[in-house]
């Protein structure tokens, strides 16, 4: 499953890179940049992580906010594209190729574990957050943003420049998946909790807040959570 999850992001590196470009010039950068700048007075320091970078945007972005970081993903050409987009802009973002679910750090080393779109596609939503528990120092913070795309089918439709069929195989891969059986973001705080955090909140209009955008237009969850 591992591998067919790597593929599926595999085919998309390049497209994700050049909207990520895109998105580079945009106001959405600037407000994610304040958020994350505005976060770091409440952390215990500025070491972060992020799991499932992609083409390197948030990295870029984190890295800008003030952080030092490190993000993994689980395709070699994501990392691949996220390295050279670092690279072009001069930022030393430390990168590696990495299963979620498997995060090979030292316990207590990161003051805040970041991730988005990301846990949708993981196996096991559990064993990722409790590798995301491990690797936080006491007083870290764990920061999700995701949807509830269990019963979603995804459509080709508004996707014309992405690899033909790429959205019937993530409707294939999430039809395997566990977590896509859940209601989310429910089932995320039960897991986080499980696992051992604390302060497990979700905020279902934070990113429009973040974004400017109206509360009222669909967005992703926000999940937060404490390691005391």
């Amino acid at each position: 499953m591992i591998t067919e999850i790597a593929k599926y992001w595999d085919k998309q590196s390049a497209i994700w890179s050049e909207e990520k470009k895109e998105a580079w010039t945009l106001p959405e950068t600037t407000y994610w940049l304040e958020y994350f700048k505005s976060l770091l007075p409440h952390l215990p320091g500025n070491q972060v992580l992020e799991v499932g970078t992609a083409s390197g945007y948030f990295a870029n972005i984190l890295h800008l906010a003030g952080y030092e970081v490190t993000a993994v993903d689980l395709s070699p050409n994501m990392v691949e594209e996220a390295q050279r987009v670092s690279a072009d802009l001069g930022l030393p973002i430390d990168y590696h190729v990495m299963d979620a679910q498997e995060l090979q750090f030292p316990e207590n080393q990161f003051d805040l574990v970041f991730t988005r779109l990301m846990t949708w596609t993981t196996p096991d939503v559990e064993k990722f957050y409790a590798a995301s528990f491990k690797v936080l120092k006491s007083k870290g913070l764990f920061l999700n943003f995701d949807g509830d795309f269990g019963d979603m089918c995804f459509s080709q439709e508004g996707h014309e420049k992405y690899p033909a069929g790429i959205m019937e195989e993530a409707n294939i891969i999430k039809s395997k998946l566990d977590i896509s059986k859940h209601s989310r973001p429910q089932k995320d705080m039960e897991l986080l909790e499980k696992v051992g955090f604390t302060k497990v909140e979700v905020d279902e209009k934070a990113q429009n807040r973040i974004l400017h955008k109206p509360e009222n237009e669909e967005a992703l969850f926000q999940l937060t959570a404490i390691k005391l």
